[in-house]
């Protein structure tokens, strides 16, 4: 019979293959070469994206399934901006981005995320959700997903 993981036990688990998505990482030129010419990318089965068919693919958890897991750790979790504007709202910087403490299981760890990109509504969801998956990252939430290739070859 095994033992229950709970706890900061629990951000260690590996995530199930479904909780795991890829996130498509082209270089300038591979962007650059689909821009400059469409018939250059390919609608990849992977990621379900347009890039160039060379493109490498990321692991990553989405914000769902590492909001999930939160729960599942601590129903208490929390998270706050580091900084804040006078009127109150979150304190974003030159780059749109944001940081924030993270506690799971009265453990503290800071995190930054920023908008990739994005703008309005999207870029604050953006900013919140990659600022969360770093500062859980620092609590080892990601470890299996983060370090397996180097721990496999071990």
């Amino acid at each position: 019979m095994s033992e229950k993981l709970s706890g900061l036990e629990l951000l260690r688990k590996p995530f199930e293959k479904h909780h795991i998505s890829k996130l498509p990482k082209p270089t300038k030129k591979q962007t650059d070469d689909v821009k400059a010419d469409y018939k250059n990318g390919i609608r990849c089965a992977l990621c379900g994206g347009w890039h160039h068919k060379d493109v490498v693919h990321l692991d990553y958890v989405g914000h769902a399934a590492l909001t999930d897991r939160l729960l599942d750790c601590d129903p208490s979790w929390d998270w706050t901006p580091m900084s804040f504007n006078a009127d109150g709202s979150p304190k974003l910087d030159a780059n749109g981005g944001m940081w924030i403490k993270l506690t799971v299981c009265n453990v503290s760890r800071l995190g930054y995320g920023h908008p990739d990109g994005k703008s309005g509504g999207d870029a604050i969801k953006e900013t919140i959700g990659d600022a969360l998956r770093n500062a859980a990252d620092l609590c080892l939430f990601a470890l299996p997903l983060e370090t397996r290739s180097y721990l496999t070859l071990a």
